[in-house]
C-alpha cells in the first residue's frame, strides 16, 4: 500500500535531522508511485521524443565516447523526467 503524500512535501536535501516528517518524506520518495492515466501519456511522449533523439544521434552523430555520453544523457532525461511526472514536479 503506498504510503500518503507528506503535507507540505518536504525539502529532503535540506534536512538537518532525521525527525520523523523527514523519516516518512524519504520513504515516499522511494515508494513505488502508480501514474494516473495523464502521468503515463505524458511518459509516453517523453519516451517518443527521447528515442528519436537517440535514433538521430546514432544516425547522424560519428561513433565516439562524446556521442556514447549524449546518449546517456538521453537516458538520464528519461529518468529524471520520469520523476517529476511521478512526483508531480515536487521533487
Amino acid at each position: 500500500m503506498p504510503l500518503s503524500t507528506p503535507e507540505p512535501p518536504l525539502d529532503i536535501m535540506r534536512a538537518h535531522a532525521l525527525t520523523p516528517e523527514v523519516d516518512t518524506a524519504i520513504d515516499f520518495a522511494f515508494e513505488y508511485q502508480p501514474w494516473d492515466e495523464a502521468q503515463v501519456n505524458s511518459g509516453r511522449l517523453v519516451r517518443k521524443a527521447l528515442a528519436t533523439a537517440v535514433k538521430v544521434i546514432v544516425q547522424e552523430v560519428p561513433p565516439c565516447p562524446t556521442r556514447t555520453r549524449a546518449i546517456n544523457m538521453c537516458f538520464d532525461a528519461r529518468l529524471l523526467a520520469n520523476a517529476a511526472i511521478t512526483f508531480k514536479g515536487v521533487r
